[in-house]
């Protein structure tokens, strides 16, 4: 007798090539913290061709009402209605921005920025994180 398991492929298997890319709203995150800690904010988008879905990912400071200042990874879907409104991703909090990083490279395939800082959770103590940013 045959046993077949099956599920849903893992994201980081499908091969979706992620560029990093900013769209007009994450343009503006991007520079609002390039000026306050530089190489701290990163967003990738790829194609899933099994779904023909868009995706992003993002990684960078964060704010979470249990966790206060942190760093987020997370991943979503983009809506292929434009005038559909895009939720926040899913993903997990991190207390340096390496360990996000290596989170959304594991998780979802993209990779390391040749920018990117070393921060913890104390470089984010000064800073002032709208908390509308998520990821």
């Amino acid at each position: 007798m045959l046993t077949v398991i099956s599920g849903r492929r893992r994201i980081k298997d499908k091969g979706i090539p992620w560029k990093e890319n900013y769209g007009e709203k994450s343009k503006e995150v991007k520079k609002k913290f390039e000026e306050l800690l530089p190489g701290s904010y990163f967003r990738w988008t790829g194609k899933d061709y099994e779904d023909g879905c868009w995706r992003y990912v993002v990684v960078g400071p964060s704010i979470s009402k249990r966790q206060g200042k942190t760093f987020f990874a997370g991943n979503k879907k983009i809506p292929n209605d434009p005038l559909k409104k895009a939720y926040s991703p899913s993903g997990k909090y991190f207390s340096t921005l390496r360990t996000a990083i290596s989170y959304a490279i594991d998780m979802w395939g993209v990779t390391m920025p040749r920018d990117a800082g070393s921060y913890t959770v104390e470089d984010l103590k000064p800073l002032d994180i709208p908390k509308h940013i998520k990821g």
